[in-house]
């Protein structure tokens, strides 16, 4: 029997890398606001937002002229959204202007302190479907915050591998984790539970990695491998920025729209630029398999692609690691939440999903 390993960001999370979008946002913040000192304009500008100052002088002036960006390495030790919010707050000198995208993208930092951008995009793609300038429009902001997410992603540091995570890599299965659901053509979870004996443990074992960092490399061994399904680092040619949910009620309005720019970033249409799909299907076609599920919130950005997974014939458990919070909550039940919305099936999904009571919260580095 084997593995798939389904890795999301909290995976590189869990290592100590700043990875949330949340932390990309501040970055760019970071980069924008360094720039003006800078700029030989009164306007500064890009496709996500437009910053102006009102009094009759270019950014660079302004910053060395007036005590608002004096001591800059001491008085800007706040945080970038501190800072891009004195500036907002402050009508008589500056203007500032986002569109819609992005700042509905700050609105969901602001009030839940995290964002999913995919998401957000797929909601006003919708409302724009009939607009095609506007859709065009959002295509080249979503384009543009992709190029930004790979350079901010390339400045941050390299890390080590955890040890406990590399030993429930290789755990044997465990029989109490296997479903026994019995269904017409999909008899693969009945096979398994009646073949597996103790202390068996994978042949083969997928990386699955939804990440563009390279930190699942330090998990492949001779019989683990990485399958980069949206694009990595080293390939930027290959990466998936989007949305992926064909099961959303709207799907298909958009697609009866025969307008292709709405289809410029949906994800089943990019996976066949490349082959790790394919690879993929070929690994859960191959046999019977259990899933692992390690710092992927299973949202409704991935719900296509995880719905294949989860129905498939052959997948026989998927068994979450929740991450464990500072106030003693977790994030398993919401993990679970958003596993039930990838599936058609509900009997299937209660039998399928591992309970609390068995699974354990994903191993931290040190450093969290």
């Amino acid at each position: 029997m084997n593995r798939l390993v389904i890795i999301g960001n909290g995976f590189d999370l869990a290592h100590g890398l700043k990875t949330s979008y949340k932390d990309f946002i501040d970055w760019y913040w970071e980069h924008r606001l360094s720039a003006l000192l800078t700029e030989h304009s009164d306007k500064s500008s890009d496709c996500l937002c437009t910053l102006i100052t009102k009094v009759n002088s270019s950014w660079q002036s302004y910053a060395f002229s007036h005590s608002f960006f004096k001591n800059y390495n001491d008085t800007w030790k706040k945080s970038p959204k501190e800072r891009i919010e004195e500036i907002i707050n402050n009508e008589e000198d500056f203007y500032v202007e986002l569109c819609p995208f992005f700042e509905n993208i700050t609105k969901s930092i602001d009030t839940k302190g995290w964002v999913d951008i995919e998401n957000e995009y797929y909601k006003l793609l919708k409302k724009y479907a009939d607009k095609p300038d506007e859709c065009k429009e959002l295509n080249k902001q979503l384009k543009f915050l992709q190029d930004k997410l790979v350079e901010y992603l390339k400045t941050l540091p390299e890390v080590e591998c955890n040890k406990e995570i590399v030993e429930l890599l290789k755990a044997p299965f465990e029989k109490q984790d296997i479903s026994t659901y019995d269904k017409e053509n999909a008899f693969a979870s009945i096979r398994a539970y009646a073949s597996i004996p103790d202390k068996c443990t994978p042949e083969n074992v997928l990386l699955l990695s939804f990440n563009y960092t390279n930190t699942v490399e330090m998990y492949t061994d001779s019989n683990r491998i990485s399958n980069y399904i949206h694009g990595s680092l080293s390939k930027e040619n290959e990466i998936i920025f989007g949305y992926g949910d064909e099961l959303d009620k709207d799907y298909k309005d958009i697609l009866d729209k025969n307008d292709n720019e709405l289809l410029n970033y949906v994800k089943s249409v990019k996976y066949l630029e490349a082959d790790h799909y394919k690879e993929m299907l070929r690994f859960i076609d191959s046999g019977p398999f259990q899933v692992y599920i390690m710092g992927h919130s299973c949202g409704n950005s991935d719900r296509t692609l995880l719905n294949t997974i989860f129905e498939h014939k052959n997948c026989v458990s998927i068994k979450p690691f929740y991450y464990k919070k500072a106030n003693g909550t977790d994030t398993y039940l919401e993990i679970v939440q958003n596993i039930y919305r990838n599936f058609k099936d509900m009997p299937l999904y209660r039998d399928r999903v591992v309970d609390k009571t068995r699974c354990i919260p994903l191993p931290q580095s040190q450093e969290q």
